[in-house]
């Protein structure tokens, strides 16, 4: 049985620095169009002349889109001379214009084309009354990366925390939902006194460098470690009171950067504690039972994912050699979103010796909710630690928590994408942890 895959059509929004503002690496610039690709069947009920163009289906107020006068229903055709005929398409246009700059565009509306010439805005930013925002950089490779630092207003060295995300290619640079679970838990440790930094990865935000989906493992975990560096660095931090959190695949690269750079404490949400193959198959066995699949459903479900993803994850062995030697694996086998490097790279590593190597404080945190990671593996965690370091690990399960820190009542309704808002159960936790260490 295999489990289906779902995708939603995020808001597109693109910018660069504003003029004046103090900082190495510019904005992204704010177009702010929901777009929809046009179907036949779009194009006979707008009796549209060609299936050309995208659909706007919405227009940010504020936003660059706004102010050209686009609006709901409107066909956008072309950018700069070149034809948009998908929302991929309107993407990678817009991708190498910077805020500030004119651009051209036609568009559709009510069977007449129009053709205008406007300007780009800078993407908004995050503001706070009672804490300090500051948007900089740090250098990781050829490319600059996008740092967010809240710092209370407190005089005097002050603990801090580094958030490293997941492994999906998301910006944790998101002014326009401050509701998102990274932005909510950061926030409320700003507010118990802790200096907190998160950065985008490369192609995310406003990173520079490599698409997001072309980084290796290697590459992305370099990023992190300049993060850490640069955090340690700060005149009113204390180095000696430098934590990460590491949410999913943050919880690996967490006791990874920690071999080479002193921490004092790491939190792991939602992650993995054994080798990666050891992983991939007790997950399966938890998505199987999200979606209440019978005993026998179950152990083909693993066994095939498993003979399956070997070849690729050991050898590289592209799914179409796969698929040849083994027809049945069609239909298992689906693009990860990440390059067969980082997978390789991830499948070599060796994450129980990581976390027995780890000599400070350790809090693997797993939400009852969550199908994507494995509940023992975090209690492996704390077992690894304690074993090498007596009393340095713990595990805490959380009711109600699934694995993006959402508040839903079980495994079953998170994998039905019934999951509410951020669950502030995850904040008090972290931030009683954090004040206690």
């Amino acid at each position: 049985m295999k489990i289906p895959h779902h995708s939603l059509y995020l808001l597109f929004l693109f910018c660069f620095c504003r003029p004046g503002e103090a900082q190495t690496l510019p904005r992204r610039a704010f177009f702010g169009v929901r777009m929809e690709n046009i179907t036949d069947e779009t194009a006979r009920i707008m009796k549209l002349p060609a299936v050309k163009g995208v659909l706007v289906s919405g227009v940010v107020p504020g936003s660059t889109a706004e102010a050209a006068g686009l609006q709901r229903s409107d066909v956008w055709l072309t950018l700069n001379g070149q034809e948009i005929n998908s929302s991929a398409e309107g993407v990678a246009a817009l991708r190498g214009l910077r805020e500030g700059q004119k651009f051209r565009y036609t568009y559709l509306r009510e069977g007449r084309e129009y053709d205008r010439e406007a300007m780009l805005k800078p993407f908004p930013v995050e503001e706070y009354a009672d804490f300090d925002l500051q948007y900089g950089a740090v250098r990781s490779g050829n490319a600059l990366l996008r740092t967010i630092v809240s710092r209370p207003k407190k005089n005097g060295k002050l603990p801090a925390v580094l958030f490293i995300q997941g492994v999906g290619c998301y910006s944790v640079d998101t002014p326009l939902d401050t509701n998102a679970a990274p932005v909510q838990l950061l926030n409320h440790l700003t507010r118990l006194g802790f200096v907190t930094m998160r950065v985008d990865k490369q192609g995310m935000g406003d990173s520079q460098g490599l698409p997001c989906g072309d980084l290796d493992f290697d590459t992305e975990g370099e990023g992190y470690r300049q993060a850490l560096l640069k955090l340690r660095s700060l005149d009113y931090v204390d180095a000696d009171r430098v934590f990460i959190i590491g949410h999913s695949m943050g919880g690996v690269f967490a006791p990874l950067l920690a071999r080479d750079v002193p921490v004092a404490g790491i939190i792991a949400y939602g992650t993995m504690g054994e080798k990666f193959m050891d992983y991939f198959a007790n997950s399966r066995r938890t998505i199987a039972r999200a979606n209440d699949m019978t005993l026998l459903e179950t152990e083909e479900y693993v066994r095939m994912n498993c003979d399956c993803f070997q070849p690729y994850f050991e050898k590289g062995t592209s799914f179409a050699d796969i698929i040849a030697a083994k027809p049945g694996c069609r239909e298992y086998l689906s693009d990860l979103g990440r390059t067969t490097a980082f997978w390789q790279q991830l499948y070599r590593l060796d994450i129980p010796a990581l976390w027995s190597a780890y000599p400070g404080k350790a809090l693997a945190v797993w939400g009852a909710a969550d199908y994507i990671s494995v509940r023992e593996e975090h209690r492996h965690i704390a077992d690894l630690v304690n074993r090498s370091h007596p009393g340095q690990g713990s595990f805490l399960e959380l009711e109600g928590c699934d694995h993006g820190m959402h508040t839903v009542a079980s495994m079953q309704l998170a994998a039905q994408g019934q999951a509410a808002g951020y669950n502030p159960r995850v904040s008090e936790a972290i931030g009683k942890w954090l004040k206690g260490t």
